[in-house]
């Protein structure tokens, strides 16, 4: 393979080695080798680049997939910036993997071990790229009677977008006090701007066979969920996210919003006439009855259901895009045009074109990206593959992460999320995700918007 001299390349054979080995059975590598491996846990390799002056560069790795799936963390001068996520491949491919701004001098690039199989890597190049454009067309709302609350909050994202990120913690009891948002006072004296919930609890099949004991708790911490969110607003002037953990409508085993837990068939369920599309529609049903208490509270809601859908371990997305899709669609009329829900902003959750309902068809668009613990890279790889979806056109969140990412990083590298959702539970109670230092860095940061930073966002731009 001939590469041109005006790129930077540096052959992954040439790097450091850890728990990986140089090989040459699989033809058309452009070096001496490539490496081969990332196979188990702990395996990395990383290489040197040299840049010759300050600026914004493309990094494209030449990889092959032998067989299965594979992820990898990339990570630049040790910061996450993404995964390096493939299936088999037909020998060696050139991926753009993302644009970074990176100062003159040596940076490393590294290769780590994530998950599923491994990985053969020819190498890397770099070639200079254009300033990433932070700037958007103001766009109208997907369902143009939304209430005046709810236009607020866009206005107000819209303003705040590729300017500063709004704090996020997903709750995983309604109960108060939470135990995360008791650790983030206790450690930074502040608040996050927004306040995750999740719906789960809410649907008619959520007694399941062979319960485990985490998921009663969590079925029964879950409930008092809208309450509490509308505390959240109208106490505190914080905004409110709702996922939904959907309990399949057909029953199954333990937490059947996981795929290997039911037999849901959702193409089924999409069928008018069936005894599953009837469940599906009561479920709908059901929440938005839950969802109209918030309407008639004034409260706006960030709505991301459907999430991790491209995954294939949650039920919707079990069968593919389409299905998927539809339900999308049939939420969105049933939610908008039956029940008159006019207080929700539609954010998709999912990276992949190929799910993607349309640009007209979402608000906002996110995915959920989780970096090795206690790393706080930029993840501008997902963050240009979700802004991608739309050519670039609409505001951009972070659904859910582990890490926080730094604001500083964000910053440097042009990576404007809107919001982050930090998960609940273990991934900011223990400092090993996000230290306590880190954590008041980013609480202090004037980068980030906390609780006590925000406006009267439900009259933002109304006047």
């Amino acid at each position: 393979m001939k590469i041109s001299s005006s790129i930077i390349v540096a052959q992954a054979e040439e790097g450091r080695l850890n728990g990986v080995a140089c090989a040459t059975d699989t033809p058309d590598y452009s070096g001496t080798g490539y490496v081969k491996g990332t196979s188990k846990n702990g395996d990395w390799f990383a290489v040197d680049m040299q840049v010759p002056e300050d600026g914004f560069y493309e990094l494209n790795v030449r990889y092959a997939v032998t067989e299965g799936r594979c992820t990898n963390s990339l990570l630049i001068d040790g910061n996450c910036y993404g995964y390096i996520i493939s299936g088999p491949t037909s020998g060696f491919v050139s991926e753009h993997q993302c644009t970074a701004y990176l100062k003159a001098g040596k940076h490393a690039i590294t290769v780590l071990k994530a998950w599923d199989n491994g990985v053969d890597v020819d190498c890397f190049t770099l070639s200079p790229a254009e300033t990433p454009n932070l700037s958007r067309s103001p766009r109208k709302l997907i369902y143009p009677d939304a209430s005046p609350a709810t236009v607020g909050l866009w206005n107000y994202l819209n303003s705040v977008f590729g300017q500063r990120v709004i704090t996020g913690q997903h709750t995983a009891s309604s109960f108060w006090p939470v135990k995360e948002f008791e650790y983030i006072q206790q450690v930074t004296g502040k608040q996050p701007a927004i306040r995750g919930f999740d719906l789960l609890s809410y649907t008619h099949a959520t007694e399941t066979e062979e319960p485990t004991e985490h998921k009663l708790l969590e079925i029964d911490e879950n409930k008092g969920s809208i309450e509490s969110a509308i505390a959240w607003t109208n106490e505190h002037n914080g905004i409110v996210t709702l996922t939904w953990h959907w309990y399949a409508p057909t029953g199954g085993k333990d937490k059947t919003f996981y795929t290997k837990n039911t037999d849901f068939n959702l193409p089924l369920a999409l069928t008018p006439g069936t005894d599953e599309h009837q469940l599906l529609l009561a479920d709908l049903d059901t929440v938005a009855d839950q969802l109209k208490r918030l309407r008639d509270a004034n409260v706006p809601v960030l709505w991301r259901p459907l999430h991790e859908a491209d995954g294939g371990w949650f039920w919707w997305g079990a069968f593919g895009p389409e299905p998927c899709k539809q339900l999308w669609r049939l939420m969105y009329d049933r939610f908008t045009n039956l029940h008159q829900l006019n207080n929700l902003i539609w954010v998709w959750n999912s990276h992949v074109p190929s799910w993607y309902p349309g640009e007209d068809e979402t608000d906002i668009d996110s995915c959920d990206i989780y970096a090795p613990s206690a790393n706080y890279g930029p993840l501008r790889k997902p963050f240009e593959q979700v802004d991608g979806l739309a050519g670039g056109k609409k505001l951009v969140a972070l659904g859910e992460n582990g890490s926080i990412p730094d604001p500083d990083q964000l910053i440097e590298s042009r990576t404007p999320w809107l919001w982050y959702m930090t998960w609940g539970e273990g991934f900011v109670v223990d400092g090993k995700s996000t230290t306590d230092d880190q954590l008041r860095k980013v609480y202090s940061h004037p980068y980030c918007i906390t609780l006590d930073q925000l406006p009267d966002w439900r009259g933002y731009g109304l006047e």
